[in-house]
């Protein structure tokens, strides 16, 4: 009987298969969200090397693209001035510059005219024309590097994007975790509290038992015993 009586009013084994819910719960849902934060870890390397070759691409097309800005003005007189140091760099400027000269002076020697007025207008004439010559092809040799950068700027973006994707949906994976257990772990608890409750009734519902057993086999209250029902 006293096994029966603790089985029935006592709440301690309720309240501890709450406890011990409710803790599953919470631990399932922190072993979950570190596999997801590892998974996330590894995506991002994963990313990150995938990204290595566009960065390094944006680098250098953009170098190009920026030079190319400057050539055409895009970027003011100071743009102007630093498109036309790179060109007039070029070794071979110079070394075509004197060699054209050089013929000029040939030919107007040649003809007699190398001491006069028309020399130097014709080689002044030479040297702008090679000078721009040169410079439609320094500024036509980098116009290729405006849809390089651009294409670079898009595949790394792109990378980026898919990224930004799989950290969210992850992150959005770890609060639905972590969302699941606190309701699965707060409906544990609530049973835990409502056990001592349960346990009442359950001590109610047998007195009420016993008493009307009692009553029954006195009489008392309708109930008549057997014997005094057959006479």
């Amino acid at each position: 009987m006293g096994n029966i009586f603790t089985d029935l009013f006592s709440s301690s084994d309720a309240e501890k298969a709450a406890q011990d819910a409710a803790q599953g719960y919470r631990t399932g849902a922190t072993d979950a969200n570190a596999t997801l934060g590892s998974a996330q870890t590894n995506a991002n390397n994963i990313y990150g090397q995938a990204y290595a070759p566009f960065a390094s691409l944006i680098s250098s097309t953009g170098a190009g693209s920026q030079a190319y800005a400057d050539a055409t003005g895009v970027n003011g007189a100071a743009g102007l001035d630093r498109a036309k140091a790179i060109y007039q760099a070029d070794p071979g400027y110079n070394g075509g510059l004197t060699t054209g000269i050089d013929q000029v002076m040939r030919t107007n020697a040649a003809a007699g005219n190398l001491g006069g007025g028309n020399n130097t207008a014709d080689e002044i004439k030479f040297a702008s024309d090679y000078d721009n010559q040169k410079y439609s092809n320094y500024v036509n040799s980098l116009a290729p590097y405006l849809g390089a950068n651009q294409g670079a700027v898009a595949g790394g973006a792109g990378v980026l994007g898919s990224n930004a994707t799989t950290d969210t949906a992850l992150a959005g994976q770890e609060a639905q975790n972590t969302y699941n257990a606190d309701v699965g772990a707060g409906n544990a608890t609530a049973q835990g509290d409502l056990a001592p409750y349960q346990a009442s009734s359950n001590f109610w519902s047998a007195l009420t038992g016993l008493g009307n057993m009692a009553l029954k086999a006195t009489g008392v209250g309708g109930y008549a015993p057997s014997a005094a029902k057959a006479a």
